[in-house]
């Protein structure tokens, strides 16, 4: 996904980044939902996640640009919050 073209217009026509996330409370059930697709990646780094037996996971952490905003009643169910 890195390939050079990650802060230009022409990422999103040269790469499909779909975003799932998961809610909390419906973490025993591994459901996700779909918010829609990644147009940009910014402040890419890589990172340890430590498990609960000790071990460590490899992670890349960024922040992630959607192509359009999330539904807001997808937003209320995702976080119990309002969609600002």
């Amino acid at each position: 996904m890195l390939d050079g073209t990650e802060r230009t217009p022409t990422w999103q026509n040269c790469h499909f980044a779909p975003i799932f996330i998961r809610r909390k409370a419906e973490e025993q059930e591994k459901s996700y939902y779909f918010v829609g697709s990644a147009v940009a990646l910014d402040d890419v780094h890589a990172s340890v996640n430590p498990g609960e037996d000790g071990s460590e996971s490899k992670v890349v952490i960024s922040t992630l640009k959607l192509g359009k905003p999330v539904d807001p009643e997808l937003y209320r169910h995702l976080t119990g919050k309002s969609a600002l």
